[in-house]
């Protein structure tokens, strides 16, 4: 019991490590820590030992200053413009003009606006070696500095992975769970069974139609990437075999693209059938009036275009509820996972008679 507190413990220490690491509200603290420690770490090397004691602190401010400048151009310039890009070279080269730069201006403070201040050598010029260590210690401080950076976006990329992983887990078993009921392949097969004499071409294309929804979400919606092909043929199978469960039922499904081979496309398992599952949902009819779906697809070398309109229900109990459970919440999270905030456009928008998402994402 002991070891198990202690390691519940040590769970809580280190993610209130990480939290004070990657949280904006902690954003201010860590910039006071690390201006006190470059403050602490200056104050320890003691370099204006050699000047008279008026010109000590403006000296002292001065190189601080230049420090705090080259140490945030590293970290919120060169870091997220090469680094992050893996432009590795360039980003070695722009430190090392960054270092060259600062210690330029030190050199031209301290030999020439404060000569006149040393206390024993009036005339000192800087000399080559002295150059030369002043270099490693400012190249090592900025390699620290992208270091922290570093392990600031590892764990930021970890996190999201993880509750992406997470999400992504929950999505599929809610769709498992919601269209691939028991109930659902009863209804079928019965259809199936009453079609077989009727009308065996039908029953012939029910089974087909049925097996290949079933295979997309035992394997391919497994990947981590599927063909764009194969969501809309999945929606298309589940929309056809939900025609023949529900009377008074139709959709369209309308692809326009400006690509030549939409087969090369592809994007993140399950991204269109959460919203075509609750447009099912919410265009259910208690009545015996007519629901529809359609759906729109418009495809360019950049982007996918995504729409899909279904018919609103007479009853008003439900108009207030579409959509705002927490299916879309897992969604639009979902969505902020996967692409930065301006790589894709979500909007939900609607009228007295229909409800209508659109989503734009980058191929």
């Amino acid at each position: 019991m002991n070891k198990f507190k202690m390691k519940v413990y040590q769970a809580n220490k280190n993610s209130g490590i990480i939290n004070f690491l990657v949280d904006a509200r902690y954003r201010f603290l860590r910039h006071i820590l690390l201006l006190l420690w470059l403050f602490l770490l200056l104050v320890n090397v003691n370099f204006t030992s050699d000047f008279t004691v008026d010109s000590r602190y403006f000296l002292f401010l001065t190189m601080f200053m230049t420090f705090v400048m080259m140490i945030y151009v590293n970290m919120y310039v060169i870091v997220p413009l090469f680094f992050f890009k893996g432009k590795y070279f360039a980003y070695l080269l722009a430190v090392l003009m960054l270092c060259i730069t600062g210690l330029t201006f030190l050199i031209f403070i301290i030999g020439d606006l404060f000569n006149n201040y040393h206390i024993n050598d009036q005339h000192r010029t800087f000399q080559v070696n002295e150059y030369f260590e002043s270099g490693n210690f400012v190249m090592l401080l900025i390699l620290l500095t992208t270091t922290v950076k570093l392990l600031q976006r590892w764990i930021v990329d970890s996190t999201r992975m993880s509750e992406l992983m997470t999400l992504t887990m929950n999505l599929e078993l809610n769709e498992l769970k919601n269209q691939i009921t028991p109930h659902f392949l009863f209804n079928m097969l019965n259809n199936i069974k009453a079609l077989i004499r009727n009308n065996p071409l039908k029953a012939t294309d029910i089974i087909v139609r049925l097996s290949d929804l079933l295979r997309y979400q035992l394997y391919e919606s497994s990947n981590e990437k599927v063909r764009l092909t194969s969501e809309i043929k999945f929606i298309t199978n589940f929309l056809s075999l939900e025609k023949i469960r529900r009377d008074y039922f139709d959709f369209t499904i309308q692809t326009d693209n400006e690509v030549p081979d939409l087969r090369k496309i592809e994007i993140p398992p399950n991204l269109f059938i959460p919203f075509v599952e609750n447009a099912i949902k919410h265009s259910t009819e208690s009545t015996e009036n007519a629901s529809s779906i359609n759906i729109t697809f418009f495809i360019t070398k950049k982007e996918i275009s995504f729409s899909c309109s279904n018919s609103m229900p007479l009853e008003k109990e439900s108009h207030q509820n579409l959509y705002g459970g927490l299916g879309l919440k897992n969604i639009a999270r979902r969505l902020q996972l996967l692409f930065n905030e301006d790589e894709y456009k979500l909007k939900i928008s609607s009228t007295a008679n229909q409800y209508t998402v659109n989503l734009k994402i980058p191929i």
